[in-house]
């Protein structure tokens, strides 16, 4: 797999080159010998020239400059991006015949503030222009990757894992890039989408020819002929370049450059740039800033970023592309950011492509990752694991719920003790109903808890090296992935909400006969023999029972009794003791019909209990995923 990283910039463009399995880092490509490229296009003879070459003095009349800030307002801009884009591709060819067959991937940087639908638009553009397999990235999450993978950098891994802030001030575009423990924050990719190095070119250019006594005619060749334009912006660039390299040199001294307009008549322009003058440039009122200064619209994007990381702000900040080298964005960031480590991109005009190859990287990692993750935690693996060794939770679970329907027991026939219940019927039909909440309930899962994390954990072994060699492909920590009790033990406690409806009717029914019957037996002793306690009360309760044995038959006698309201006082005799008891003597038979409902293929219980285990424990492997994946995109 290799991966291609095209950062198409508005001043500069550069390309790198990164074979996804390999730990060197990613390679520039060379374009026209080389690191970066102007990014100017324009057509000579029919043929698309890029870079230095598309120039008015190189005999081309439609060269075009700072197509990408035009991208989002001019549509004749895509044109000019398609053909840049193709003329780098043609350059790439030139210098590695056959090279692009080789490429699997391509990833294309685009502003912070590009929505979702514009970066869709621009990968199929880019895709129009011959790259395979586009796919877009914001630059500011480019810039970090670079960040973090750079052996050159050198960016204590500490600071980075704590808390970090990219700064990535281009020739169009401000944008930021705010990371906590790895995790891009919410509104972590922001920026200015109009804040670039490429306004202060425009501005160096406007002030010379307004200092120029041939403004007039300098200002019509401008409007006239975008070629000349064009070529007057990119000298404009490099004056501001040249100046910024060595400032403390032009602070005092005047750095100026002659060019030659040829239009309709030659004109001589000349460009000039001292530290008074950048300073005036910088806190000029700028139409495509809305009136406002850089200076200013640097201070309100930085102040953005301070109330975004205020809860935790960075511990390093790191500055690129090429705009970074002016002196004052340095010290604004400084100044806002003072207790960070601030961190310079050593060759920041191709940070931002090897971030970009980086990503691809990482998101091709994370599309592996996902996918099988998914595989495991919706495919047949885990549910075979499941199916194979569900049968071992009968016991467990056949305890749990005896113990529910008990408890259930003890409570509903203390309220009919008390006289909250009128007959012995009626106390069946409430029980019933209690037991049924009850095994719907919080209780069951609560005992079944700790049997439940010993057999899960003895199911997730099997599993276990699976997603261990998964995550070292993926560059994710085994541990993030561990599927000890601890880790799922949450998702586990999800399979309860479904028990009732794995047990199916025909089961409950079957538990809740004999749980009732064994109760029944406990109050009414087979004809009210239980009711015949001490004292006077007691006895008479007994001989009635004896007169009514004797003239009903025992089936009708305790028909009879199940619909007498028996007075409260008679109630007493039946203690909490005596029925435990008599439930107590029905445990194993209890739980022994339990198990035989369970275990009955006619019933499905098996296989509907399988399925949601097997449902709970893929959404906990997927929940435990997707906060692993932080490791892959951080």
């Amino acid at each position: 797999m290799k991966i291609l990283g095209f950062d198409l910039g508005d001043g500069e463009s550069a390309v790198t080159l990164l074979d996804g399995e390999s730990t060197v880092e990613p390679r520039v490509l060379p374009l026209q010998g080389r690191t970066s490229l102007l990014s100017a296009v324009g057509t000579r003879d029919g043929h698309i020239v890029v870079g230095e070459e598309a120039s008015v003095l190189s005999g081309v009349r439609d060269a075009r400059v700072r197509f990408k800030s035009r991208y989002l307002v001019d549509s004749s801009a895509m044109g000019d991006v398609r053909l840049f884009a193709q003329g780098v591709m043609n350059e790439l060819r030139a210098g590695e015949p056959g090279f692009m067959a080789q490429v699997t991937r391509t990833v294309i940087g685009c502003p912070a503030g590009w929505g979702e639908g514009r970066r869709e638009q621009y990968a199929r553009l880019m895709e129009s222009a011959g790259f395979p397999n586009v796919s877009v990235v914001p630059e500011p999450r480019a810039a970090f990757l670079y960040a973090r993978h750079a052996r050159g950098l050198r960016i204590d891994p500490a600071l980075m894992r704590s808390s970090a802030m990219v700064i990535d001030i281009g020739s169009s575009t401000t944008d930021f890039a705010y990371i906590v423990d790895g995790h891009q924050q919410d509104l972590s990719l922001f920026g200015d989408t109009n804040l670039g190095g490429g306004l202060l070119d425009e501005m160096i250019l406007m002030r010379s020819i307004e200092a120029s006594p041939d403004r007039g005619a300098l200002s019509r060749v401008m409007r006239e002929s975008p070629a000349w334009k064009s070529y007057a912006e990119l000298e404009a660039r490099r004056l501001k370049e040249q100046y910024f390299l060595s400032e403390e040199k032009w602070q005092t001294k005047k750095l100026t450059k002659q060019l030659v307009i040829c239009y309709d008549e030659t004109l001589m322009l000349e460009l000039a740039l001292d530290g008074a003058v950048m300073e005036a440039i910088i806190r000029m009122p700028c139409a495509a800033l809305g009136g406002r200064s850089f200076v200013q619209c640097l201070g309100d994007a930085l102040r953005a970023a301070q109330e975004v990381s205020r809860a935790c702000p960075p511990q390093v900040v790191i500055l690129t592309g090429g705009a970074s080298r002016m002196a004052f964005f340095r010290d604004a960031c400084k100044a806002a950011f003072g207790g960070s480590l601030l961190v310079l991109c050593p060759e920041p005009e191709c940070s931002i492509a090897r971030g970009l190859a980086y990503a691809g990287r990482v998101d091709e990692s994370l599309k592996t990752f996902r996918q099988e993750v998914a595989s495991i935690a919706r495919g047949e693996k885990l549910q075979a694991a499941v199916n194979a060794h569900v049968h071992e939770l009968y016991a467990p679970l056949a305890q749990a719920l005896f113990e529910a329907a008990r408890e259930s027991a003890l409570k509903t026939v203390a309220l009919w003790r008390r006289g909250g219940v009128d007959t012995i019927r009626e106390l069946d039909t409430l029980l019933a109903s209690n037991i049924e909440r009850a095994f719907s309930g919080d209780a069951v899962a609560e005992r079944l808890r700790d049997d439940l994390r010993v057999w899960t954990d003895g199911l997730m072994r099997e599993l276990e090296s699976d997603l261990t060699d998964l995550c070292m492909r993926c560059g994710v920590p085994p541990e993030k992935m561990s599927l000890n009790g601890t880790q799922v033990s949450a998702g586990v406690s999800g399979v309860h909400l479904s028990l009732t409806s794995a047990m199916g009717m025909d089961v409950l029914s079957g538990v809740l006969g004999v749980v009732l019957g064994a109760v029944g037996a406990s109050i009414c002793g087979g004809g009210g023999v239980a009711l015949v306690g001490t004292g006077p009360a007691g006895m008479i309760a007994g001989a009635a029972a004896g007169v009514l044995l004797a003239l009903l038959g025992k089936g009708e006698m305790e028909k009879l009794m199940c619909g007498v309201k028996i007075p409260v006082l008679l109630r007493q005799v039946v203690t909490d003791g005596a029925v435990r008891a008599g439930v107590n003597r029905q445990q194993e038979a209890i739980k022994r019909s339990i198990i035989t409902a369970l275990a009955d293929p006619g019933s499905g219980f098996s296989a509907r209990l399988a399925a949601s285990i097997a449902g709970t424990l893929g959404t906990q492997l997927e929940r435990m995923a997707q906060n692993a994946e932080m490791s892959i995109c951080a």
